[in-house]
């Protein structure tokens, strides 16, 4: 694999592994926080767009918003 992605984490932060990240050519945790802000703004407008708010807490909704705010970024 070659290179290894080390973040250097804030005081107090979990550590991340690497390993299940998509985007192979993040190299630094700002790089990474801006992928996944643009997952999760994208997410956003997503729940902005649904017409039934009724079944939003539900535990299918809550899972099926996770992946669209991370999926394009973790495994």
């Amino acid at each position: 694999m070659g290179d290894q992605i080390i973040f250097e984490e804030p005081e107090g932060a979990t550590p991340l592994d690497p390993e299940g990240l998509k985007i192979k050519h993040v190299t630094t945790r700002e790089e990474l926080n801006r992928w996944e802000q643009q997952n999760i703004a994208e997410a956003y407008r997503w729940c902005e767009k649904r017409r039934d708010k009724k079944g939003i807490i539900s535990e299918s909704f809550l899972i099926n918003l996770h992946k669209k705010m991370l999926g394009k970024v973790w495994e």
